[in-house]
């Protein structure tokens, strides 16, 4: 339910890029990591396995991606859910490669990087670890930027060892509504885009979006393939107050935050994004093609809701759009959360 080793966009790349106003740069951000245009065809949802790097290591920067994508369309009948798939699996068992990594993640940032290990969570590690395909140095370089960028959001204390559950800052869930799992079984990150994190709530929201994303990766099979990203930004288009909402400040920060957690979503879907909005990202991601992988690239489609929901099926889309039957609201969520977050195991590091 819900919300790339080697294939997160880096949080280096939240620097508008020139020839593209900020406020288009935020909204791709946004659209990659957050919280009715016309659809593009969709390709299958592969694991990670299945498109590795070239053979020389080297990214591939070709892209092309004006509007309509030249991959191969997904049949919705193979990977749609017919009913409510929302079995939860078997509970994650780190293997000893895992776990190797894990420990050679931990002791760099104490010992060659000075970061307490009272700051990163063992099971949030755990997590990024496997996130990052067992990179050590990629994922070290990624906790370490998010360390930052969260004392920059009033969290000094980090991903501290502790209870994940942080009852005081649930309410920042509000974005994510209940949603099931993919046609892969993997879980969905499904966020009503739009919003803005006011000061006072940055510490919550970031709290919000730890849990969230240690939620979605709970079980074993979305750990280790990675999840469907869905962001619906229909209601911008239908509620003018979004659209002038004023700006806070922290817009890029937040961003440089989302950018900056370790996962690697096998599709990206855009739903309800206006022409104008959709122009302005299209040319955003033909820019950030320098920085991110063409695989990468090629899991972003813009879609109707109406495609993200017979992309889940009618069982596992949100009851809001009108055809989905995941009722429930922001209480529900926060305990399917809760749930999730105490079943998650944490490594002997």
């Amino acid at each position: 339910m819900g919300g790339e080793g080697d294939e997160t966009t880096n949080a280096t790349t939240t620097t508008a890029a020139p020839g593209v106003d900020d406020d288009g740069y935020d909204e791709f951000l946004s659209t990659l990591n957050a919280p009715s245009g016309e659809s593009t065809t969709l390709s299958k949802p592969t694991t990670d396995d299945d498109d590795d790097d070239d053979d020389d290591g080297n990214r591939n920067n070709k892209f092309d991606h004006e509007g309509s994508d030249t991959t191969q369309p997904l049949s919705f009948s193979e990977y749609s859910n017919d009913g409510n798939n929302d079995g939860e699996g078997d509970t994650i068992i780190y293997t000893d490669k895992e776990l190797i990594a894990m420990r050679a993640v931990r002791h760099s940032l104490v010992e060659e990087h000075s970061i307490p290990s009272d700051r990163v969570n063992a099971t949030f590690l755990a997590i990024a670890t496997i996130n990052c395909k067992l990179q050590v140095e990629e994922t070290v370089a990624k906790i370490k930027k998010l360390l930052e960028i969260m004392s920059q959001l009033g969290c000094p204390d980090g991903i501290a060892e502790g209870e994940l559950w942080k009852a005081e800052a649930a309410y920042e869930l509000h974005p994510y509504p209940m949603v099931g799992k993919d046609g892969r079984g993997c879980s969905t990150t499904w966020i009503r885009g739009g919003g803005k994190v006011k000061k006072e709530d940055e510490r919550a929201h970031v709290h919000a979006c730890i849990m969230q994303y240690l939620s979605v990766h709970s079980d074993p099979n979305t750990l280790r393939n990675g999840v469907s990203f869905i962001i619906d930004l229909s209601a911008r288009n239908d509620d003018p107050k979004l659209k002038k909402q004023p700006k806070v400040g922290n817009e890029k920060l937040i961003q440089s935050f989302y950018q900056a957690i370790p996962q690697r979503p096998q599709i990206i879907m855009i739903a309800g994004c206006s022409l104008p909005t959709r122009a302005i990202v299209n040319v955003s991601i033909r820019l950030a093609s320098v920085f991110i992988k063409q695989k990468i690239l090629q899991r972003i489609h813009f879609v109707t809701v109406e495609d993200a929901v017979k992309y889940l099926g009618e069982g596992s889309a949100p009851g809001y759009t009108g055809r989905g039957k995941m009722e429930g609201g922001l209480e529900r969520y926060g305990k399917w959360v809760e749930e999730r977050l105490g079943g998650l195991p944490k490594p002997d590091l």
